[in-house]
């Protein structure tokens, strides 16, 4: 193997989106400028139900000014229904009665987190492996095994929803901390592999399983996946499976995202960013973005910069924040006048860098684990590289991204080449990945004032911990709260609280931790209520209620169980790293939580 640091990686190690109908080209524009459905990902979702070249010589023959009403015939008559792409499949090995649920105290919320558990078997998902005809195309990106899918829009596998199924990449990380902790190893291990499949196929993990998304990839947890799976199987195949592929991912982000900075007393570093070689509208979103870009009266120049931050932005998972923009909004602002002072690519974010960190980390130990050399005739053990490369990352994060003075973490701009003093749950990061200025447990009284915001949160917002503190109408800002940037505060806080020697600080922390855990049960538990949600034999469904109970991908951190909104998209119901944090906040403080009184049986009006 060849590491980054000797050789880049070449350009065609990666592969790119070549199709002539789901890739920007000319076919694309005239359908997606149309606007023939609500949401532009409708169509790139939809597969051919006759040959590629036919449908190209029927399009070429459409009229150079065809109506809209003609497009969407043509559309009809050559597409299928993209719901048809995914079939349902069977969960193996499902176990209605894990044992982690006998960890939860309270009855009403064992009930709801076997609810939750048994939630997965309707997600789960397989692609059928032969098209209507020979010939035919889709956007998909083929895998061989099941998979749980997001949920709502999300009708393929992500890489940063699944996640919490652990409990990574980022959408199937969160879903996978669920999986393993409901004991569904063969479904946590196939949708491993399905990820090492598309990397070694397309040189990185993309955005999505669609081909559309293979110009990005989002914040690269395919390490921790792997790492998660490891420590609760021990399956040695599945590493000696997987290192060969994680190295070349490892390589991918070091070769194509790195950047190189100079701190104030002429130091060097090496960290690393989002990036994205785009000039286009997003296919998926295509209408969106050319509103966002093409109104904007900008010159050719310009537009081609703000379609790589846009494409760049939805790189990072926070499509869209205002974490991201130069604008500091007033709030009289349209959101397409926010999105166009994108500045995605010149921020170095302190979560990724902590993923990084992880990763390299994590490729220590399994190089340790497997004796594994770097390439033949070299005297340097990739162990030996990895935990190298994690050392001198560490010490670049603490040097450039540690504010002394907030005692906290943040983002770094390349622009301004200093600190964005702007909070978010992503700045606790570093705390999860185990990174601390040399002095930090030496001055317990100062520790406390690094979570003094999350104590505060935690009085203020009976929703959940707000993404941000503006309210932008994008939808990773206020009023919005994300389950899985909860869960990385809860990882911050355990990291911290685990390494106090002083009890009463100790104790401070651990029930602020409770408290957090508390208020995400609170709305997770309440939405799912008040959606439909039912135990049988101890909770009956409230009357007037025809849903069967949900949970949302994000809540509103003002009031407990509602879902939040904003976005570019309506909020999706499912949902994949809810599930997946729910089940663990449910697992880690079960015989400390309760549920919310006010929605155990006919609940008052949520927010009273």
């Amino acid at each position: 193997m060849t590491s980054a640091s000797d050789d880049e990686l070449k350009d065609d190690d990666v592969k790119s989106c070549d199709s002539p109908i789901y890739c920007p080209g000319p076919f694309l524009d005239k359908i997606q400028r149309a606007k023939l459905f609500d949401d532009s990902k409708t169509f790139v979702d939809r597969g051919t139900k006759r040959p590629v070249n036919e449908v190209l010589t029927a399009f070429f023959k459409l009229p150079r000014n065809a109506t809209r009403k003609t497009l969407k015939k043509f559309v009809e008559e050559n597409f299928v229904n993209n719901e048809n792409d995914l079939q349902a499949a069977e969960l193996p090995d499902f176990n209605p009665n894990p044992t982690f649920l006998q960890h939860i105290k309270d009855q009403y919320l064992r009930g709801f987190a076997s609810y939750v558990h048994s939630f997965w078997k309707t997600l789960t998902r397989t692609m059928p492996q032969t098209l209507p005809c020979e010939g035919c195309a889709t956007s998909l990106i083929q895998v061989s095994r099941p998979f749980i899918i997001p949920g709502g829009r999300f009708k393929e596998i992500y890489y940063w929803y699944l996640l919490m199924t652990f409990i990574l990449c980022l959408d199937t990380y969160f879903v996978l901390e669920g999986l393993l902790l409901g004991e569904l190893n063969t479904i946590s291990k196939d949708m491993i592999l399905n990820f090492l499949d598309i990397v070694d196929e397309y040189g990185f993990m993309p955005n999505g399983a669609r081909v559309y998304y293979l110009n990005r990839s989002q914040p690269p947890l395919l390490t921790q996946m792997v790492k998660i799976y490891m420590d609760k199987t021990k399956d040695m195949d599945l590493l000696k499976r997987a290192l060969p592929t994680l190295d070349r991912e490892y390589n991918y982000w070091r070769s194509k995202h790195s950047v190189k900075i100079q701190d104030h007393h002429g130091r060097n570093h090496e960290l690393t960013r989002y990036s994205v070689d785009n000039k286009y509208p997003r296919p998926e979103s295509y209408h969106e973005d050319i509103i966002t870009v093409e109104y904007a009266g900008f010159n050719v120049s310009k537009q081609k910069e703000l379609y790589a931050d846009i494409a760049t932005g939805a790189e990072t998972g926070w499509d869209y924040s205002t974490r991201f923009v130069t604008l500091i909004p007033k709030g009289d602002e349209t959101p397409e006048e926010i999105l166009r002072t994108l500045n995605t690519r010149m921020v170095v974010p302190v979560d990724l860098n902590s993923i990084m960190y992880m990763n390299e980390q994590a490729l220590s130990d399994f190089h340790r684990i497997l004796v594994t050399q770097r390439s033949a005739g070299s005297k340097q053990n990739l162990e030996n590289y990895y935990r190298d490369a994690a050392r001198k990352r560490r010490r670049s994060i603490i040097n450039l991204l540690w504010d002394e003075k907030d005692r906290v973490f943040y983002d770094y701009n390349l622009t301004s080449r200093a600190i964005e003093k702007s909070l978010t749950p992503a700045n606790y990061w570093p705390f999860w990945a185990g990174i601390f200025p040399d002095d930090f447990f030496q001055r317990p009284g100062d520790i406390i004032k690094t979570f003094e915001a999350i104590e505060d949160y935690g009085e203020e917002y009976p929703g959940g911990i707000p993404i941000t503190m503006t309210a932008s109408t994008l939808q990773w800002d206020f009023p919005n709260s994300w389950p899985p940037l909860v869960f990385v505060v809860l990882k911050a806080i355990t990291e911290v609280e685990r390494r106090i020697v002083f009890r009463q600080l100790r104790e401070r922390l651990h029930q602020l931790a409770v408290t957090i855990a508390q208020i995400l049960i609170n709305s997770t538990y309440c939405g799912w209520r008040l959606t439909g949600g039912e135990i049988p034999g101890i909770l009956t469904k409230m009357r007037n209620v025809t849903e069967s109970g949900k949970l949302f991908e994000k809540y509103d951190a003002t009031r407990p169980g509602l879902p939040g909104g904003g976005g570019e998209y309506t909020v999706q119901d499912g949902f994949g790293w809810t599930n997946g944090v729910t089940l663990w906040a449910l697992n880690q403080y079960g015989d400390e939580l309760q549920a919310p009184r006010s929605c155990i049986g006919i609940p008052k009006k949520l927010g009273t």
